[in-house]
């Protein structure tokens, strides 16, 4: 069983709503950062610049948040992401998010990628993409 990929996050000054807390949309954003991080550790990403061959293409079929905790600026975040599910076309990862300081629960979540091809159809994930998840996956991958 793997271990969840590590990310932290600083609140912003940007990031606060008229409320003077975390606007909800960018608890996706925090997502999105921790995912595409998550890609580059187990190897489904290349770092920027990496141009050996095309770029990996998918899109997100799904995604949801729960929040648990508001936030407010200069608050420090982990996101924990995993691999939770393999399939043929698709692949979806969880999230928890908690502060650093006590590890008081901020957020859960999930998303659904679906790979594409050159067209933008959904095609299977090529053989080293789905090893890379799979051996990123806390699950048995089936």
């Amino acid at each position: 069983m793997s271990s969840p990929t590590e990310y932290e996050i600083t609140v912003r000054s940007t990031d606060m709503d008229a409320d003077q807390v975390v606007n909800n949309a960018r608890y996706f954003e925090y997502l999105e950062q921790a995912r595409l991080h998550h890609l580059k550790q187990i190897g489904v990403l290349g770092a920027p610049g990496d141009l050996r061959g095309p770029a990996p293409s998918f899109a997100i079929a799904e995604t949801s948040c729960v929040y648990r905790a508001p936030l407010v600026y200069g608050d420090v975040v982990v996101v924990r992401v995993s691999t939770t599910d393999v399939r043929n076309r698709s692949f979806t990862l969880g999230y928890e998010m908690v502060m650093k300081h006590d590890g008081r629960p901020v957020a859960d979540g999930s998303s659904a990628q679906v790979w594409l091809d050159a067209d933008g159809q959904p095609s299977p994930l090529p053989p080293g993409v789905r090893e890379a998840l799979q051996r990123s996956c806390v699950s048995d991958g089936t």
